[in-house]
């Protein structure tokens, strides 16, 4: 792990004094490919900027992977996908373990017609870290920024 950081460290550090060069990645090893794109998806994360952000299929702990917060989950367009976030995985690391608390949910973005399935479109997830966010397809998640006002009082 200290070597991945420290690769980590020195691929900033080259990226912050090449200013106008490129930075030539054909030499850096596919670890070195997957850490630094691990720490760039980070502070992507942490930028007051970002208005959203394309989460392939996959396992992701939270607090290292994908920041504690509040989100608003959301299938890609056209697409069924099952969303698991969950306290504790199985020994292969894959799926849930026995006995994990959380919640599992499908949710789907394929047109009007699934409303009446009453599937769900997205989701609001408060993560906290140490949990793990379990997605079988590509999710957008964005800040959370409250339901509208619906006008009951």
């Amino acid at each position: 792990m200290k070597r991945l950081v420290s690769v980590v460290v020195c691929v900033l550090l080259l990226i912050c004094s090449a200013s106008a060069e490129e930075l030539d990645l054909s030499a850096m090893t596919f670890d070195e490919l997957v850490a630094l794109r691990e720490q760039l998806n980070l502070a992507i994360w942490e930028s007051e900027e970002w208005q959203e952000v394309t989460v392939p299929a996959g396992v992701w702990k939270v607090g290292e992977d994908i920041p504690a917060g509040h989100w608003t989950i959301r299938p890609i367009p056209n697409t069924y996908i099952l969303v698991t976030y969950c306290d504790k995985l199985n020994e292969y690391g894959k799926e849930p373990a026995i006995g994990w608390q959380g919640w599992c949910d499908n949710l789907t973005a394929r047109g009007e017609k699934d409303l009446t399935y009453g599937e769900p479109r997205e989701v609001d997830l408060d993560m906290v870290d140490g949990m793990y966010l379990l997605n079988s397809g590509t999710v957008i998640i964005t800040p959370y920024t409250g339901k509208p006002d619906l006008g009951f009082k």
